[in-house]
This record gives structure tokens, C-alpha cells and sequence, in this order.
């Protein structure tokens, strides 16, 4: 049984807040810079002074990156402008021409896109797994080359959950590099670096902001590991604006009850829709129906407000209706806001496996809504497909 660290409203609330640095205020100021000014012609030409350029660093990001990585009990982490540009940033740092890295069939659709086709122009083979994959079946797909396997834990739109600490122990013993995205469980749901993975990948555009109006997304790790992905980033000329990290720092500090409404809702809303009888499917990993549930409740202290459900309907102009209909559920990407979203998931163009071919997915990301408001609205609609 793996320790699982939980963070509390408190910590949330406080990490990072260094009032006696800042005149009282509880808050860092935000520093809007480009140019910083050197006291001397010396400090210029031996890089000694702790800020030298905007793009770099100030006291607003390196607050906002200190704090994050307190949270993961990390040695540090970086910001991009968003999730998918942190997703870039970690994989370049542990790929190069000739490597071979391995891929969740259930990675993130913009990472995968990436992934597909960016990599193999710099002579990356990329290949992708079952995301389901045990120990052993990881094992005889590593490679001599491979540099590099991405989790995506639970997946997207699918929700299966990856058994972490078994798979990055046979990550270890090949000494391959692991990153797994941990946008849907934040850190207050897991901590993929205490189960065995290097670097973790999360957009802050969806629960860490949590008002659907910032891009933002990090890297976090730990050791030389970090110090890869910081270079990197350097080299990328990767950073986020004060006034975003402003609104992710003050996000940040509601976070732990936004996403326990928003997962508790979910859980309401899924057992009701898994009693409709045109869904074949819920696939939320924090419901005992899951596939993963084990692992949900060994490895995660909470879970997120995004899940699927499988329409036995497949006549898209019934679907279109149904989901025309809805009310109270926005018809857009990204999730994590204060708002329902719903999308429908097409996955039959881009999954290598076609465990999920011809089948209508629909996936919901639940805000802070009341749930009883939320399944009286997908009632009047499922009557369009009843």
C-alpha cells in the first residue's frame, strides 16, 4: 500500500505566502518586467544577481513556481503559457535524434499531436502502448534506445488509470525516464513523484486557475531531472505573464474547494447517468463500476469533476439534439472552470487501439452547479434520444 500524502485547505492556503517580504501583504506583488537593471557593469558580466531578465524569472514567478513545487515536495518547477507547451518542455528534455520513446494510446489529443508529428522530424520513433499495459508487458516493449515513456493517468476522455508504481519500477531497472500528465488529479488529488515518476506535467489552465479565463501549465520534478527541464525551458524561452501567474496564484488558494464540489458533483451526476438506459458506459475511475477503482483508491486522495459515458445512440443528428439541448452545459474544451462543459468524443481517428471504434462518447466536466440541477437538465434531454 502506497503512503498518499494529503494536502490540506491549510496548506493551500499558505504555502508560499511571505507577508514579511512584502510589507504585510499576504499575497506576492506582481512584477511586470522585461528589462532588470544591474547595479554594475561587473554583476552584468558575471550573471551573479538572482534576477537578470524578465523572461527568466521575477519575484512574481519564482514565487508561484516555489510554491508548486513545495506542494509536490520538489526541487523545483517551471511555467510555460500552457499545459500543452509543458508537456513540450518536458518531453524535449528527455529526447534526441535517435531516441525511442513510449506513449499512452491515451495520451492528452494536443500531446498526442505533438507527439505524432513533431517528433519523428527530429528522429524521435514514437510509439504507443495499451494504456492498460502491466509490468511485464512494459518490459518487452523497451527498447535500447527508449529515452522516455509519458503516462497519462487517468486518460484522456477514456479514464483509465496507469499502475504508476509498478510501471516505473521497470522504468528504473531500464533507467528510462518517466512523465506522466497529472492535470486531472492536481496535487491535491495524487503525487506521481512519491509513486515512482520523474517529472509531472500539469495545465493550470483547468482547476489551478479554475475560471476558464488563463493559459497557463508547469513541470515539476525533482534533482538532475529538474535541472533537464530547466534548461530546456531556458533554451525554449518558455514563461507565463505576472498577470496570469497572478490569477493562478489566487486560484490556487481556493482549489481544494472548488475541485471537492466539482468531484463530488461528478460522482452524483455519473451513478444517476449510469442508470439511463441508452448509456452502456460510465467511465469514471472513482466509482466502483470502474475497471481501476483499485488503484483510484490506493493511489488518489480525490479525484475530478471529468468523466464519459457511452450513448448506445449512434445517429449523430439524435446526439447533436441531445446535446443542443442541455442547458446548463457549455459546448466547449477545457474543464476545471466554474461551468459545466460537455463535448462529444470521436476517437475512432486517432487511438492506435481500437478498443473504442464506433463508439459515441460523451464527456462532461462538471462545475459548481448544484448536481440536482445538472442531471434535471440531462434528464429533458436524454428525451430527445429515449
Amino acid at each position: 500500500m502506497n503512503k498518499k500524502k494529503t494536502i490540506s485547505s491549510t496548506e493551500i492556503s499558505h504555502t508560499g505566502l511571505k507577508p514579511k517580504a512584502n510589507f504585510g501583504i499576504p499575497n506576492p506583488p506582481v512584477y511586470h518586467a522585461s528589462t532588470i537593471l544591474y547595479p554594475n557593469s561587473k554583476s552584468r558580466r558575471e550573471k551573479k544577481i538572482k534576477f537578470q531578465y524578465g523572461r527568466t524569472g521575477t519575484p512574481t514567478s519564482n514565487a508561484f513556481c516555489d510554491t508548486i513545487a513545495e506542494l509536490y515536495n520538489a526541487d523545483g518547477s517551471i511555467l510555460a503559457p500552457s499545459g500543452l507547451a509543458a508537456a513540450v518542455v518536458g518531453i524535449l528534455s528527455f529526447v534526441k535524434n535517435g531516441s525511442h520513446i513510449l506513449v499512452a494510446d491515451s495520451a492528452y489529443g494536443s500531446t498526442r499531436n505533438f507527439i505524432t508529428n513533431f517528433l519523428p522530424s527530429i528522429g524521435v520513433d514514437v510509439e504507443f502502448y495499451e494504456p492498460r499495459i502491466k509490468p511485464q508487458g512494459l518490459k518487452k516493449i523497451i527498447k535500447k534506445n527508449t529515452s522516455l515513456i509519458y503516462f497519462e493517468s487517468p486518460g484522456s476522455h477514456t479514464f483509465e488509470l496507469q499502475d504508476l508504481p509498478s510501471l516505473t519500477k521497470v522504468a528504473k531497472a531500464f533507467n528510462v525516464t518517466t512523465i506522466t500528465d497529472n492535470t486531472w488529479a492536481t496535487i491535491l488529488g495524487q503525487n506521481p513523484l512519491d509513486l515512482g515518476v520523474d517529472a509531472v506535467i500539469e495545465s493550470y489552465t483547468k482547476y489551478v486557475t479554475g475560471h476558464s479565463d488563463v493559459m497557463m501549465g508547469g513541470v515539476i520534478a525533482r534533482g538532475k531531472k529538474f535541472k533537464q527541464i530547466k534548461k530546456q525551458s531556458e533554451l525554449m524561452g518558455q514563461c507565463s505573464g505576472p498577470d496570469d501567474i497572478y490569477l493562478a496564484f489566487r486560484g490556487l488558494r481556493t482549489m481544494k474547494v472548488r475541485l471537492e464540489k466539482s468531484f463530488n458533483s461528478s460522482l452524483k451526476v455519473a451513478d444517476w447517468i449510469s442508470n439511463q438506459p441508452k448509456v452502456i458506459n460510465v467511465f469514471h475511475p472513482a466509482t466502483k463500476y470502474h475497471p481501476d477503482f483499485k488503484i483510484f483508491r490506493r493511489d488518489f486522495n480525490i479525484g475530478a469533476g471529468l468523466f464519459s459515458f457511452e450513448l448506445k445512440e449512434k445517429n449523430l443528428k439524435k446526439i447533436d439534439k441531445f446535446i443542443d439541448n442541455l442547458k446548463l452545459f457549455g459546448i466547449g474544451a477545457s474543464w476545471g472552470g466554474f461551468e459545466s462543459l460537455i463535448l462529444e468524443a470521436d476517437l475512432d481517428k486517432i487511438r492506435k487501439f481500437k478498443t473504442f471504434q464506433n463508439r459515441k462518447l460523451i464527456r462532461l466536466a462538471i462545475g459548481l452547479e448544484e448536481p440536482e440541477d445538472l442531471i434535471a437538465d440531462l434528464r429533458q434531454a436524454f428525451k430527445e434520444i429515449n
